[in-house]
């Protein structure tokens, strides 16, 4: 499942899961963790490292866990060292300095990387639970296309990619009952 995208289902009612589109960046024998990728928040990347020119990069809310760390993926390979590879040229972490220095010599571009506050984390065994119990869809993408999707429609995005006609959930309100 690692490199796999979960999309919430569209009846999940969880508080802070509804509507979310999660990369899988690990996924093992004790566990998984990976990053909301649709819910920016207030902050860029600017308000957290002031002294980066270029610092014009929304935050991501990540997940429930670790909110005050900052992760990041990325889709800019052997630029940056030490950064993992989790699949179809998206990649984990790496050196943050080298990647500021990428981003203030303007090497960069806004659809290479999103930064996360917190990640999404479960233990052994419970993201396999709550996809039994179809908390979530699951789709293994192509590629990283889904990188350059609006953070605003990419959960309807990649409800149509499962299926067509699901996508028609992207136009409801939040609240199916009120339709």
């Amino acid at each position: 499942m690692q490199g796999s995208i979960l999309i919430a289902h569209p009846l999940l009612s969880d508080g802070f899961f509804n509507r979310s589109v999660v990369y899988l960046a690990n996924h093992n024998k004790d566990g998984a963790f990976g990053f909301v990728m649709n819910f920016k928040t207030q902050f860029m990347l600017r308000d957290v490292r002031p002294q980066i020119k270029n610092g014009n990069y929304p935050i991501f809310e990540g997940g429930p866990v670790a909110k005050n760390q900052l992760f990041f993926l990325h889709t800019l390979g052997n630029d940056i060292s030490d950064s993992i590879e989790v699949s179809h040229n998206v990649f984990v972490g790496g050196d943050f300095n080298e990647l500021m220095h990428l981003i203030e010599h303007g090497k960069v571009k806004s659809g290479d990387v999103r930064f996360f506050a917190g990640y999404s984390g479960w233990e052994e065994n419970q993201l396999e639970g709550e996809l039994e119990r179809q908390h979530w869809l699951l789709t293994e993408p192509e590629d990283n296309s889904f990188f350059k999707v609006p953070p605003e429609d990419l959960w309807g995005w990649e409800l149509g990619d499962i299926k067509k006609s699901y996508s028609i959930f992207a136009d409801f309100g939040s609240d199916p009952s009120m339709n």
